[in-house]
């Protein structure tokens, strides 16, 4: 189910990105669970998806911003 992983776990990777040391020239990574960088799927980049996505995420947010 979706609580599989303890809570502990839940911002890890986004504090270790935020704030260690070692991540200064990462800027613009992937970063998976738990605290590692990741390869971008390939779909990530792709130029007709992404303005297709935005439109989709804007229509989804009307009303609640």
């Amino acid at each position: 189910g979706w609580m599989q992983h303890p809570v502990e776990f839940g911002a890890l990777t986004q504090l270790w990105a935020g704030t260690s040391p070692e991540m200064i020239d990462t800027n613009g990574g992937y970063f998976i669970p738990w605290a590692r960088v990741g390869k971008m799927p390939t779909g990530a980049l792709n130029s007709e998806v992404g303005p297709k996505l935005w439109d989709w995420i804007e229509e989804q947010r009307k009303g609640h911003f």
